[in-house]
């Protein structure tokens, strides 16, 4: 009789493009100049989709601010330390 193994690898690719002069601004949640990202980029960063991103963003668990021009940029703090405890898509 013939045992048939299979063997499953996942990879994770996140990448990371240098050279990019990354924004802070005054984050007025933390009172402390912070780095500020897309919501793309803070969507890969937390390896959910920008949609979610607007999600936490409309409840108020992630910090943001406007740039005159209306671009949302999300405070990279409460990204990395107080994003919430949703399962990742």
């Amino acid at each position: 009789m013939k045992r048939r193994r299979e063997i499953i690898i996942e990879t994770h690719l996140v990448q990371i493009v240098h050279g990019r002069k990354r924004q802070s601004a005054w984050c007025q949640a933390c009172a402390a100049t912070t780095g500020m990202i897309t919501p793309e980029e803070a969507a890969v960063l937390a390896r959910v989709t920008a949609r979610t991103i607007y999600q936490w963003v409309e409840t108020g668990a992630l910090h943001f601010s406007e740039t005159p021009g209306g671009a949302l940029l999300i405070c990279l703090t409460s990204l990395t330390t107080a994003a919430p405890d949703h399962p990742r898509r």
